[in-house]
């Protein structure tokens, strides 16, 4: 009978919530724009913004359902605003050297 006891919500699922919807998007519009800065060699340009930009679902998706299997919710914030900072760099280096 104890199986079937039912676990509160956390206090917290607004902060994951925040975290995979507006960092969680922010990343996922940096992944579309380095996807497409590094596909600009390899693909056409006429199909490459499609691809960018159908990307950013594909990815944002994902990374909000990962933010409610992280413990805590200021640290996915924290892992977001990190993971914004490294995608964020990415994008400032790759634009620099095309």
């Amino acid at each position: 009978m104890k199986a079937k006891i039912q676990h509160p919500i956390q206090p917290d699922w607004w902060s994951k919530t925040i975290a995979g919807g507006v960092l969680g998007f922010t990343l996922a519009l940096m992944v579309g724009c380095l996807v497409f800065l590094i596909g600009r060699p390899f693909l056409d340009a006429s199909v490459l913004p499609q691809i960018a930009m159908w990307s950013i679902p594909w990815s944002w998706l994902p990374i909000f359902f990962a933010c409610y299997f992280i413990p805590r919710g200021w640290q996915a914030i924290l892992m977001m605003l990190f993971a914004n900072l490294i995608a964020g760099l990415a994008v400032f280096l790759l634009r620099g050297a095309v």
